[in-house]
């Protein structure tokens, strides 16, 4: 398949967005921010963005949400990994979601009562987002 010269432009100027956000990422992690947004390109199309672990009905309840932003040449999808741990308990899992471009989505999962810990990861080049919260409820 032969690119044109508007295709070709836009490509590389999505890479030289791209590759120093990725690249300079990492040294943001000093934030106090107990829920880190991951930062990722996607695994299909060539778009970049941030996925956010969201609380959406409080800790005590097995529902949470992924609040996605992924911008560039459509279709912009990528594979989310939500792996928990349960610091008190030592329960661990792993929630896997796919994400399309812009919004939000549902997930389940419970962690049981507790000190809960996670990390985001997606099936492409990204930097892992996290979160950490109190669980009181069953």
């Amino acid at each position: 398949m032969q690119l044109g010269r508007r295709t070709t432009r836009s490509l590389i100027a999505a890479a030289a967005v791209a590759v120093p956000l990725l690249a300079v990422a990492p040294v943001a992690i000093a934030d106090s921010n107990p829920l880190n947004d991951a930062i990722t390109l996607s695994s299909n199309g060539f778009c970049v963005g941030h996925i956010d672990f969201e609380l959406i009905y409080g800790p005590n309840t097995p529902y949470f949400g992924l609040i996605s932003a992924l911008h560039g040449i459509a279709p912009c999808s990528v594979e989310v990994a939500v792996n928990w741990h349960n610091l008190d308990t030592g329960a661990t899992g792993t929630v896997r979601q796919q994400i399309y471009g812009t919004g939000g989505t549902q997930i389940q999962f419970d962690p049981g009562p507790g000190h809960i810990t996670g990390t985001l990861t997606t099936n492409a080049p990204h930097k892992p987002g996290s979160f950490d919260f109190q669980r009181t409820a069953p």
